[in-house]
């Protein structure tokens, strides 16, 4: 990973969901909604149900369901562990 890149890993009990460099990850968090952006500040969070909307390098969007889980964002590292994922579209 390049120190200047936001890096995603979405990671649920069976498999590794998604992982990659991103434009922004916008995560349904237990007190609302909320996005994050390159060089935000370090947070961890519960997740409630709902989608995580992801833009990765090239632009192009995924929305991946989660059941909820937990989101902690570090140094331009976002780690999503879920504790199971409904589904995944595009």
């Amino acid at each position: 990973m390049k120190n200047y890149e936001l890096h995603l890993e979405v990671i649920a009990p069976e498999t590794v969901v998604f992982e990659g460099a991103v434009r922004l990850v916008q995560v349904p968090g237990v007190a609302g909604i909320f996005t994050i952006l390159k060089h935000h500040a370090p947070i961890v969070a519960r997740l409630d149900k709902g989608g995580i909307r992801i833009v990765d390098e090239s632009g192009k969007e995924n929305v991946i369901d989660c059941e909820g889980g937990f989101l902690e964002c570090r140094e331009n590292m976002i780690t999503i562990l879920l504790d199971r994922v409904a589904k995944e579209a595009e």
